[in-house]
Formats: C-alpha cells, structure tokens, sequence
C-alpha cells in the first residue's frame, strides 16, 4: 500500500526540469481560461446583487485568487521569453 510520498517525489521531480514552450503555452492558456472564468463569476455575482460597478471593479482587483493567479501568469510569461 502506497503513502503517496513516491508519486510527490516524482512529481517534484518533472517539476524541477525546465517545461516545453508548447508545455508553458498550455499552462498559460489554461489558467488565463480559469481567470477568465472567474472574473465572469464575480462580475455575475455582482449584478445579481445588484453591486455598484466600482463596488465589482474593486472586488476583482482584490481578489486573492485572481491576484495569484495574475502572479503566476507573469511567471510563465517571463519563464516563456527566457527561452527564445
């Protein structure tokens, strides 16, 4: 019976080895797709309670999750330009 310590173990190591371009692009064109996903949820949300617009305007730019997911893309992005 398996803990689960192997397969962390092996996916730290495909981790720590540089990704594909075309493994970056998906990456980035996954989670531009989430955040993309998650911005209409609150903007909906927003409506449906009838939320001044600057009111959702300053939710979304707070937002933890978008603000980590906007991190991450810029990473990609850089981790992307470095290999041309």
């Amino acid at each position: 019976m398996s803990d689960g310590t192997t397969a962390r173990a092996d996916t730290s190591a495909i981790n720590a080895s540089d990704p594909s371009r075309q493994e970056l692009e998906e990456s980035i064109d996954q989670l531009a797709a989430y955040r993309d996903r998650l911005v209409k949820d609150v903007i909906g949300m927003g409506q449906r309670l009838k939320l001044p617009q600057k009111q959702v305007e300053f939710t979304l730019a707070q937002h933890p999750e978008l603000q980590k997911i906007e991190a991450i893309l810029a990473q990609l992005e850089a981790q992307k330009s470095e290999q041309i």
